[in-house]
């Protein structure tokens, strides 16, 4: 026998409760009373302690069984066989790396499994499931219970977020198209309204964790050969706690600070000066519930110079930008644009011009001829008065905005989500959109061409937008999960995972797509080494105090569920009722045939 809800069996602790009625005795009053005949009994009894000898009626077994059949019903007991097609689905996302007494919490779920595993039987059949990245086989066919225990013990979990996935749909339909006698999910999110087939096994407990939740590494501008980086810590836990952040290239350590976080809150720390290293490494020092977001990677921008590709009927005045140090720019036609190669340019500066769609590199649009899906271009207007801008921001710093006076504008009117940057008294005159990696930066003014110091807030304000722009290049920490670009893979060429491990790229491949675990990945071509990084970025994954339940609503059952189960509880309802009924019906009556026994006229002596 099994219960579904053995939760529900801790009420039978409160039965021994239902004896306090029996034992407390009222204290005496005194009344005056024509005769005590009737009050003998009764006053016999209430002279003595309140706590007196236990006395019980016979009805008070049948209110405790009453009682004990309640609770019965509610731990839904079933009667079972044992099953022999099974399912074992395991949570492998990234917080099963927490730690629970010196073990994981994704090692306490493969003992789970491997005793669900040993209730099937020498002839049973298991089918291995993960959660992520998505809910898959782990082995095309059944396993035997020995295939399975290995197939577990080789299961690792991954660096990656829980998937966003409806369960209670998916396990009942795996339980159903494979006609699986039991589903078990094994994971570290608590279950409700678990059902007779599909069975949620839960490991962990809440505690208290810190993550780092923002890493980047970036030089301040184009002509500064020093970086600095920005460290967040978030805080997941009820108390303020005092924290070492550490900055790293491999076994080197750049700098540190101590930084004070506050519970629930976040804390920042810039740490500047420091020379160019090919990767970086980011760490705190504190021992808490999940290690692996404890340290963060990220990489510099591939080089000191931003490549430009600019596409104008008016070449001369983008000619200006090679005064620049650090900038290369080619210029094309518009007609030319498509069959320009783009793939090494940080940057495309459209200078009234416009491409049929968005670019695959950030890009520059400068009063483009016509309107995207960025914006619409409102009537042109003369006299630009500068009324608001965003502050603080790359694009504005430094700029003297009383003195910034393009000679011809035209309003932008934004057509998706992003930011205004500098705005006129007719409308947005600098609007930004970063999207997946990507920068784009619409301007209704034209800030050609560069005159240096003959127009210092033009200039400086074409400064600032391409630093905006370098800040952006290469290639960024992102989430753990996210392809590595191959750019059209070549023989020859191999990916180096963070733990070493050497992969072949497929030739012609655009992509790799095996970036599960956190680090720094190589890609090894024609003896050049490309870095990229990945983070587990989810402070879903870092809040180990509350994990989201998992709703299981009560869906049909399977066909082979009736062959393993036979739920009963109805009948312990039903014979709870009917108890009830007896006891409503016996306990008044009694209580009125004692009141008229002891009523009746005691006769006299004579």
């Amino acid at each position: 026998m099994e219960f579904l809800h053995p939760a529900a069996l801790f009420g039978l602790l409160a039965l021994p409760l239902l004896l306090l009625p029996y034992l407390i005795r009222r204290k005496p009053r005194r009344l005056v009373f024509s005769s005590l005949l009737l009050f003998m009994d009764a006053g016999e009894q209430a002279s003595r302690r309140p706590w007196g000898r236990i006395q019980v009626p016979w009805i008070f077994f049948l209110q405790l069984l009453l009682l004990t059949l309640l609770i019965l019903a509610l731990s839904e007991p079933v009667f079972s066989v044992r099953p022999t097609h099974i399912a074992i689905v395991l949570d492998n996302s990234a917080s099963m790396q927490a730690l629970e007494g010196g073990k994981t919490r994704f090692a306490l779920a493969k003992e789970k499994a491997n005793g669900l595993i040993g209730a099937v039987g020498v002839a049973g059949k298991v089918d291995l499931y993960v959660t992520t990245p998505r809910l898959e086989k782990v082995r095309a066919k059944s396993l035997t219970p020995a295939e399975a225990n290995g197939a577990i013990a080789s299961t690792e979990p991954f660096d990656l977020a829980d998937p966003p996935a409806d369960y209670d749909n998916l396990l009942n339909l795996l339980a159903r198209e494979h006609k699986y006698e039991r589903v078990y999910l094994i994971t570290d999110h608590p279950a409700r309204g678990q059902t007779a087939a599909i069975r949620v096994v839960q490991v962990g407990q809440a505690q208290a964790n810190f993550a780092i939740t923002q890493f980047d590494i970036q030089r301040s501008s184009l002509s500064n050969a020093r970086s600095e980086a920005v460290i967040e810590v978030t805080s997941f836990s009820e108390r303020d706690e005092k924290i070492k952040v550490r900055l790293k290239s491999g076994t080197n350590e750049l700098a540190s600070r101590d930084l004070v976080v506050s519970a629930g809150k976040s804390a920042s720390v810039n740490i500047g000066g420091f020379a160019d290293q090919p990767f970086y490494e980011a760490e705190i020092d504190i021992r808490d519930g999940l290690p692996l977001d404890n340290r963060r990677y990220a990489i510099a921008p591939a080089s000191r110079s931003l490549r430009v590709l600019a596409i104008s009927p008016r070449p001369r005045e983008l000619e200006s930008l090679k005064a620049i140090a650090g900038i290369q720019i080619e210029i094309v036609s518009p007609n030319d644009y498509e069959k320009s190669p783009r793939t090494d340019f940080g940057l495309e500066i459209f200078h009234f011009a416009a491409p049929a769609g968005l670019p695959q590199n950030s890009a520059l649009f400068i009063l483009p001829p016509e309107s995207s899906s960025l914006v619409d271009l409102g009537a042109p207007f003369n006299d630009v008065n500068i009324t608001n801008w965003r502050d603080p921001h790359t694009l504005t710093r430094y700029v003297n905005f009383n003195l910034f006076r393009p000679s011809y504008a035209r309003p932008l009117k934004p057509q998706s989500v992003g930011e205004i940057v500098v705005e006129s008294s007719k409308g947005p005159l600098a609007f930004s959109v970063e999207r997946q990696g990507l920068r784009y930066l619409t301007l209704g003014f034209d800030p050609f061409p560069y005159l240096g110091r003959d127009n210092l807030p033009m200039s400086i304000f074409t400064l600032n937008l391409l630093d905006w722009f370098f800040e952006s290049q290469g290639e960024k920490g992102r989430a753990t999960g996210t392809p590595i670009p191959l750019g059209k893979a070549r023989e020859g060429d191999r990916i180096v995972t963070p733990a070493d491990k050497n992969i072949a790229a497929a030739p012609g491949a655009n992509y790799f797509g095996g970036a599960f675990y956190q680090g720094i990945y190589q890609l090894r071509r024609n003896g050049e080494i490309e870095r990229f990084a990945r983070n587990l970025q989810d402070s879903n994954e870092s809040d180990l105090r509350a994990p989201a339940p998992i709703e299981l609503r009560s869906g049909a059952a399977t066909s082979s569920e009736t062959s393993v189960l036979f739920s009963f509880w109805p009948y312990l309802l039903i014979a709870s009722l009917l108890l009830l009924m007896l006891e409503w019906f016996l306990n008044p009556r009694l209580a009125s045939l004692k009141f008229w026994r002891l009523a009746k006229p005691v006769p006299q002596r004579p």
